[in-house]
Order: C-alpha cells, then sequence, then structure tokens
C-alpha cells in the first residue's frame, strides 16, 4: 500500500515538473463546437457518428446538484433539441440520506448513467467495478482530447489503473497552467456594501474585532433592509455541514489555511489538526461567537438552509457580511454599483489569505461512465460530454442563451444584457419557444462542470466567466469600483492583497485521496457530529468560560472516539497534496 503511494507521487511529481518545464496550450489540438452527430476528428483517430431517432434519459448521480429529477426549462430544451437526451439528477445532498442513496445504488451495482463524485470516491467506485473504462475512445474525441495531460494524469495516480485507461475526467479543468491565478476576487474574504462601510467613514481595521465593530456600526445604522425587514451582519446555515461547521471552514482561508476534514492545510504546506487553539477554524469559530454575543447573527441562523438564506436575505440585502465571492452575484450589478450598493471588500491588515490557483489539474470531484452503459448509450453520452467542452458547450453552460444573457459584437467579443446582468438576482422569463419558465429554475442543474470557467473562449479571446468579459469590466466600472479604487490605491482586491502581502496562492493539484476504511469511517461520522453539535452551541455560548468549556468538552469527547487516529489518517493522506504543490511551485 505504502508503496502504490509513492509510485503515484513519484507520477504527479514527474509530471508537474515536466507540464512546468514545457508548458501547455500552444500545441493543444483547437476545439470546434461542431453539430450534434458530426464527426469530430483528432489526431489518433475519428469519433463515430451518433444516431438521434431514439429519446434517451440519461442519469446522472451528482453530487454537486442542488436540485434532483429531471433538467427542464431553456437548457433541458437545448440538449432536447440537440441531441434528444433528457437528463434525470440524482442529488444525494437533497435526497435526506446521502450516505444511504450511495450505498443502495452502490449495492446494485449501477451508480448512474453518468456520476460525478469526489476523488476518493471514484478509487472506492472504480474498485467496485461501477465505473467504465473509456480509455479506447476518449482519444476519438476532440474536445475532450484538449485536457489529455490533465486526464491521464488524475487516471495514473488512481490504484489498478493501467496505462491507457481512463476511468475518471476531473471537473473544472482549463489551460491556464499549474500555478495561474487569473481572478479579480479571492474565493473567501470579508466584503460588505460599499455605501454603508463609506457611510462610516471606511475605517480601517487592524484585525477581526476591528471588523465586528464595523459591522456592529453598520447594524446598527440600518437594522432593516429598504423593505424594511430586520437585517442582520451575519446570517448562517446548517444543510452544508460536512465534518464541522461549514460556515466556520469557509472563514479559515482569511488566515492561511484551509479546512479538509479532521486538518487544516496552510498556505506555508503546514497541515495541523482541525482542533490546534492556533488554528483558524478556532479563531472563526471565536469570531462567530463574539458576533452573537454583539448581536451581530441572524437568529434564524440554526434552523435555516442555503435557500433560505440566498433567496430571502442575501438577494434582498437583509445580510451585511458576504465571504465567499459567488455571494457577490446574489446583489452585485452594475445598477447596485452606480447606487453605490454593491458588496466590496473591506480591508483587514492582518489577514493572510489562502487561494488556490486556477483548477488547472481540476478540483475535488470527477465525472465518470456507469459501467453498466451499453454500447449506443455510451456513444451518446461521450458525444455529450465531448460537446460540454466544446465553446458552444461551455457559454451555454457559463453563461447562458445568446440575445437573452448576451449579445454578439462587432469584434465577435459579448456584452451581457441587461437580464444577463441581473440573471441571479431577478427573476428571467424565458419564451416558450426556448423552454419557459424563469432563467434560474431552467438552468443547468448539473451545477458542475468538465472545464471551468476560467477557460479561454477561442471564439472571443474572453474567459467564459462573465465577470471577467472586457465588456463586463468595462461596465462594472462604477460609482462604487471608482470610489473603492481611489480610496485603497488598487483596481482589485487581488492587487490590493499582492501589494499588501496579503496572499498566499497555492498551486491547486488534483490527486486521487486515499478512501476510509470501515473503522476510520466510523470515525469520522462520529467526530464529525460532535465537531458539528459542538461548533454550533459554542457560536451561541453565553460567555468566554462556556466558549472554552464547551471547546475542551468537545476536543475530550474527540479523544475518546479516535480523534487522533483520523487526524493521522488524513495528515498522511493530505501530505500527498503538499507534495504534489512543491514539485508544481
Amino acid at each position: 500500500m505504502k508503496k502504490k503511494r509513492v509510485i503515484s507521487l513519484l507520477l504527479v511529481a514527474t509530471f508537474l515538473t515536466t507540464t512546468l518545464l514545457t508548458g501547455c496550450g500552444d500545441g493543444d489540438t483547437k476545439t470546434t463546437g461542431g453539430n450534434a452527430g458530426s464527426k469530430s476528428t483528432v489526431e489518433g483517430g475519428t469519433a463515430s457518428q451518433v444516431s438521434h431517432d431514439t429519446e434517451l434519459t440519461l442519469e446522472i448521480y451528482d453530487k454537486a446538484a442542488n436540485f434532483q429529477g429531471e433538467q427542464t426549462g431553456w437548457y433541458g430544451k437545448i440538449l432536447k433539441d440537440k441531441f434528444n437526451i433528457k437528463l434525470n439528477i440524482i442529488a444525494p445532498q437533497v435526497s435526506g440520506d446521502a450516505n444511504s442513496l450511495y450505498q443502495t445504488r452502490s449495492a446494485a451495482g449501477n451508480l448512474g448513467d453518468l456520476v460525478i463524485i469526489d476523488n476518493s470516491e471514484m478509487q472506492d467506485c472504480l474498485d467496485a467495478g461501477l465505473i467504465m473504462d473509456i480509455g479506447d475512445i476518449i482519444g476519438d474525441y476532440e474536445n475532450l482530447s484538449k485536457y489529455k495531460e490533465q486526464i491521464d494524469l488524475f487516471n495514473s495516480t488512481m490504484k489498478g489503473v493501467e496505462e491507457g485507461s481512463t476511468y475518471a475526467i476531473p471537473c473544472n479543468m482549463n489551460s491556464n497552467g499549474p500555478t495561474a491565478f487569473v481572478g479579480e476576487t479571492v474565493s473567501s474574504a470579508p466584503r460588505v456594501p460599499w455605501d454603508y462601510y463609506e457611510e462610516l467613514g471606511c475605517p480601517e481595521m487592524k484585525d477581526t474585532d476591528d471588523l465586528l465593530q464595523v459591522l456592529s456600526d453598520m447594524q446598527a445604522a440600518h437594522p432593516t433592509n429598504a423593505d424594511g425587514d430586520k437585517a442582520y451582519a451575519i446570517s448562517l446555515w446548517k444543510d452544508w455541514d460536512n465534518g464541522c461547521m461549514e460556515n466556520v471552514r469557509l472563514l479559515t482561508p482569511w488566515y492561511g489555511q484551509e479546512g479538509k476534514e479532521s486538518v487544516l492545510i496552510g498556505n506555508d504546506n503546514t497541515i495541523m489538526p482541525l482542533t490546534d487553539r492556533t488554528g483558524a477554524y478556532y479563531k472563526m469559530l471565536h469570531f462567530f461567537y463574539q458576533a452573537n454575543q454583539m448581536g451581530l447573527i441572524d437568529p434564524d441562523s440554526a434552523t435555516q438552509d442555503w435557500s433560505t438564506v440566498c433567496d430571502s436575505k442575501m438577494k434582498k440585502k437583509r445580510v451585511y457580511l458576504f465571504w465567499y465571492n459567488w455571494q457577490n452575484g446574489f446583489w452585485n450589478t452594475p445598477d447596485h454599483g452606480e447606487t453605490r450598493e454593491n458588496y466590496v471588500y473591506a480591508p483587514v491588515d492582518d489577514l493572510n489569505v489562502y487561494q488556490l490557483s486556477d483548477s488547472y489539474y481540476g478540483d475535488g470531484r470527477v465525472w465518470g461512465l456507469g459501467s453498466q452503459v451499453d454500447e449506443e448509450k455510451k456513444s451518446r453520452i461521450m458525444e455529450f460530454l465531448d460537446w460540454l467542452c466544446t465553446p458552444e458547450g461551455l457559454t451555454l453552460q457559463h453563461s447562458g442563451q445568446e440575445d437573452i444573457i448576451y449579445t454578439v459584437n462587432e469584434d465577435g467579443s459579448y456584452t451581457l444584457t441587461k437580464d444577463g446582468e441581473n440573471r441571479f438576482t431577478a427573476d428571467i422569463q424565458i419564451p416558450d419557444e426556448l423552454g419557459g419558465g424563469l432563467w434560474n429554475d431552467g438552468n443547468n442543474q448539473v451545477n458542475q462542470w468538465i472545464v471551468g470557467s476560467l477557460e479561454k473562449n477561442p471564439d472571443t479571446g474572453d474567459f467564459y466567466d462573465t465577470t471577467l468579459w472586457k465588456s463586463t469590466i468595462e461596465r462594472n466600472q462604477t460609482a462604487t469600483t471608482k470610489e473603492w479604487t481611489e480610496k485603497f490605491g488598487a483596481v482589485n482586491e487581488v492587487e490590493y492583497m499582492k501589494e499588501k502581502g496579503q496572499l498566499g496562492i497555492v498551486p491547486n493539484v488534483n490527486i486521487p485521496l486515499e478512501s476510509d476504511s470501515t473503522d476510520i469511517a466510523l470515525i469520522r461520522s462520529q467526530c464529525g457530529d460532535i465537531v458539528k453539535d459542538s461548533s454550533w452551541r459554542m457560536v451561541f455560548a453565553s460567555s468566554d468560560v462556556e466558549f472554552d468549556k464547551m471547546w475542551d468538552d468537545m476536543c475530550t469527547q474527540l479523544d475518546g472516539l479516535g480523534w487522533d487516529d483520523l487526524v493521522k489518517f488524513d495528515t498522511q493522506k493530505y501530505q500527498g497534496v503538499i507534495e504534489a504543490r512543491e514539485a508544481a511551485e
């Protein structure tokens, strides 16, 4: 076992080093959108033509989905018209019992026609014979083949995969290179409404204590939103918790660490237990406790879910602290920017931001074909997957439809329409002939991509990420951004952090991780329940004394359940990630 792991790590290191020396992208086969059923030629073969005469329903077992059922609306209509396929999405995280669903379908020998699962689960599924080898045909698909190096690397580091075999396709790949970071925002940082922050005089904040005071002043000045609904500085949700309190884990990057199961991985390549008092999990949990002591935490936090927070609070300006950059999309628009209401980075002097580079190698999930798929279905699935990697497919996944979400400029670049700018914050009605319903309801419910939005569109020269289109950047030069730049002397938060030495970018490597044994899985489940329950209770502790006692009691309980063994297991597992990162730097 140990020998195989060392070989895997050597393969990772060798490949990463070779990639850095030889470069990538210039010699890639260019992608073409093509038409459904047309041949797609690449060096090494030709994809077979596929008949679309028969309607085909594909079952997708999808760890990323927040929706379960048939994909309908505008995206569903496009897939029906182009490929005569329907997608039936099976979503573990909304099923009510994700583990039971996974075990039941695995035991039946058919997880799905397509599966989107975590890296570690792919190894288990491969070992159980649930995933099909597509190594003999994947080279026949021009657009998938653009990412051959990344796909081959991931498969070469799985146990039991012979040379030339392909079981897994990483999610969210791009061609930018192993250490590139092209975004204008980091994943996690404190962000507040500019109008409220500027109203307070943009007070300097040395640490999170100062941030809490600013939030307190903000909430005192604006106890409700414009509609008169009660507003709070911070609103939390429980339904994303998995092994710890997820809202806390999402803030650990502020102080140089990423929470990974029972450990914290630092942007200095260190690993420590999640329960280390010097670590970022304790620090940010205490931050939420302090916020609650100051009356800044939404009292619904312990009982509401993500959808409630998103739809009824974030989109209504009833929450004053955002942290993850995708939250900006629920409020920030050019119109709100001109009225000085957009959320912006609020600089805190002692931050040491942990930021992964762009996911060149993919992220923590992979796609695969179910082993029970027959030959006809296999050909149609492969055609579909290849199309997902085309400019047409990627534009639809990451943006939407022409003339509804964007228009094409004379130079071939794109510009968001008014509805495009507001697609995440307003109800955009889609014409019946294009699928009907609301745009957001008909958006791609698979919620995961083979190629990420940080890939460049060869047709436009822009990234697929609409926030990075030249037209969007220009449009977003609003009163908010201009005033923020004048105040802080940087064009965006990334440049500000770089100038202040606050940004620690680490290579975003993607390797298979060892799965849990039965004993480790039991320890992880039991310890996870303790950490989640204790963390939530600590947020609402009555005093510093009670908070610290709860922390100590949690650690004592964890020790009795085998926490040290779990930390040792995870430390060894993620050491492979550290070694791969070091090879990529």
